[in-house]
């Protein structure tokens, strides 16, 4: 191969491989603890500690047991100021909550820690 052509395959590579999708880890935990999680609409084998997801797309996490609410989340692809992608959360945490219970939303504040409050 000529020189011109290595240094043509050689530009090649390195721009393809800038543009290579990579992977994160998001770490996961749920409650109760034996769920069925789908990913991208595909079933895991058992409930992993973490996922590693490909950063240049969203991914769909659907979770669900038998008498609990089902929850699905999506994770967004985020672009860096140097254009790199990256998922918007590093860790899960899906709660299940049983059917006919309400999600309560549990807020704790210092206080005189909110301005104006008396």
């Amino acid at each position: 191969m000529s020189g011109r052509r290595r240094f043509a395959a050689a530009l090649l590579a390195t721009g393809l491989a800038g543009c290579a999708a990579t992977t994160q880890r998001v770490a996961l935990e749920c409650v109760p603890e034996q769920v069925q999680i789908y990913v991208d609409g595909r079933l895991l084998d058992e409930p992993p500690d973490a996922l590693f997801l490909r950063t240049d797309e969203p991914h769909k996490i659907f979770v669900k047991r038998p008498g609990y609410e089902p929850r699905l989340l999506v994770l967004e692809s985020l672009r860096d100021a140097e254009g790199r992608a990256r998922l918007d959360r590093d860790a899960l945490c899906l709660e299940l909550v049983p059917v006919g219970q309400r999600r309560q939303l549990q807020l704790e504040a210092e206080e005189g820690s909110v301005e104006g409050a008396r």
